[in-house]
């Protein structure tokens, strides 16, 4: 049997290529996926690499970690899986999938191995596929810890930051502050509950940091007085949500927290960047990772595992108090996934939420 998949070849590039499909293993479950969805912060660091590092260890597939679709075939030795359900699973971009469901006890598996998730029959494919980032958004909103009434700053308005502004104000937090530098991400933000949007672009088109307009939104006068001479005026954000692939705006963020504000990094940033060490020291600032390490099984420390964490996903879909279809913006064959993906590299302006749909393969 003839499958597609999308390759990342030695040049960065990305093309469509056709595989022989494998049938599963006694312990494995065939998965034949209906749709894709893009995680555009890891994906496009990956092929950025590639192109910059000029890597000979391609072409194979990777792409991606997010599918929705049925079981087409489970090994003889399986018992918990039936042919016909419709699931999520890891799978990279690409019409079939491979999940070995028994490695989920194995401490040193990959997730994309084993993940595997019967689906709510009230969502459709390309609103339950969103659980997945959803569940990353979540996590970041649970390490900042937001309390009713505490300021919250999103850097960068993709899918992730998007559903983190959402996340946010259901959380209680107000003011809510976009940050962004595309005018129909600010727009959309605003849309979808944030009550502030920054603008990073100036009237002259210049790049600024949002680190005036932060502090000014977040003024008030129960703060603490003697915030750091240059800061004026005293505001700053109790809590900021770094949602993008931009590492160099690390700075600015130190500089646009209040007084014991929490910075918490969401999402594939590479790279390295100088901080002042002062602006931690002095104002008690914390920078919290986020990357839901070892979150497979919930634990005594951490009760929220990834598929709890996707079920509280699924559940605000289906009340309505997380919206998602705003944050479709293509749902396309995978032939268009090279365009798509130039266009991804080349910035914001133009998509959000992008889906490749497998099905008339």
């Amino acid at each position: 049997m003839q499958g597609k998949r999308l390759v990342l070849d030695s040049d960065g590039s990305v093309r469509v290529e056709s595989y022989a499909v494998p049938q599963p293993a006694a312990d494995q479950v065939l998965v034949r996926v209906y749709i894709t969805h893009v995680s555009a912060g890891s994906e496009i660091n990956a092929i950025r690499a590639r192109r910059q590092s000029g890597s000979h260890n391609f072409p194979q597939a990777g792409l991606g970690y997010t599918a929705v679709g049925e079981i087409a075939a489970v090994g003889a030795e399986v018992r918990d899986w039936q042919v016909g359900e419709r699931v999520l699973c890891g799978g990279n971009h690409g019409s079939h999938w491979l999940v070995t469901p028994r490695l989920a006890d194995a401490p040193a598996a990959v997730p994309q191995q084993f993940m595997l998730q019967r689906l709510p029959d009230d969502l459709d494919d390309v609103s339950a596929a969103f659980c997945v980032l959803g569940d990353i958004a979540l996590h970041g909103i649970r390490r900042a810890r937001i309390q009713l009434g505490e300021s919250v700053a999103v850097h960068g308005l993709g899918v992730i930051g998007l559903l983190s502004v959402q996340l946010a104000r259901l959380s209680g937090a107000h003011p809510v502050i976009g940050v962004d530098l595309v005018d129909a991400r600010l727009q959309l933000a605003r849309d979808l509950g944030a009550s502030h949007a920054v603008d990073l672009r100036g009237p002259d088109g210049a790049l600024g940091d949002g680190v005036a307009e932060i502090r000014a939104i977040t003024a008030s006068p129960w703060r603490f007085r003697g915030a750091l001479p240059g800061l004026e005026p005293d505001g700053g954000a109790d809590v900021q949500i770094h949602t993008t692939s931009y590492i160099g705006n690390y700075p600015a963020l130190l500089k646009a927290a209040a007084d014991r504000g929490r910075i918490v990094l969401v999402g594939a940033t590479a790279g390295s960047v100088a901080i002042e060490s002062h602006e931690l020291l002095r104002r008690e600032l914390q920078i919290l990772g986020s990357y839901e390490t070892g979150l497979g099984e919930p634990h005594p420390y951490w009760p929220w595992s990834r598929a709890r964490n996707r079920a509280v996903i699924w559940d605000l879909i289906r009340r309505g108090e997380l919206q998602v279809q705003p944050l479709v913006s293509h749902v396309v064959p995978p032939k268009q996934a090279p365009d798509l993906y130039e266009q991804m590299l080349a910035g914001g302006e133009g998509w959000l939420g992008v889906f490749f749909d497998w099905r008339a393969l």
